[in-house]
């Protein structure tokens, strides 16, 4: 019987294509230095959004096909000719996750 501390991400269609720590910047005016989160980071579904009315997103998330979790925030800085934003993404055991749950 497979539990769901059992089920490896490495073996999963969606977190195989994800490391356990990602990360993203744009900057505005720097486009051409513009890195993003991987395409499988829009098939997580939303657990919890930790900070619903924050414009700084803290959010927990989980693979539909393994359901491993993962928390995502972001930041940014405002500048005057535009901002400079940032995403996180990081794999988290159960017990990690059931602090935000």
């Amino acid at each position: 019987m497979e539990t769901e501390d059992s089920i490896n991400p490495t073996n999963c269609a969606i977190c195989s294509s994800l490391k356990d720590k990602e990360a993203a910047f744009q900057k505005y005016g720097w486009e051409e230095n513009d890195t993003f989160l991987p395409a499988a980071y829009f098939q997580l579904q939303e657990v919890i959004d930790l900070k619903p009315y924050s414009s700084r997103k803290l959010k927990l998330l989980q693979c539909p096909a393994c359901r491993t979790y993962y928390l995502y925030h972001s930041d940014y800085e405002y500048l005057v000719n535009g901002s400079e934003d940032e995403e996180y993404l990081e794999r988290l055991t159960s017990e990690e996750a059931t602090q935000y749950l």
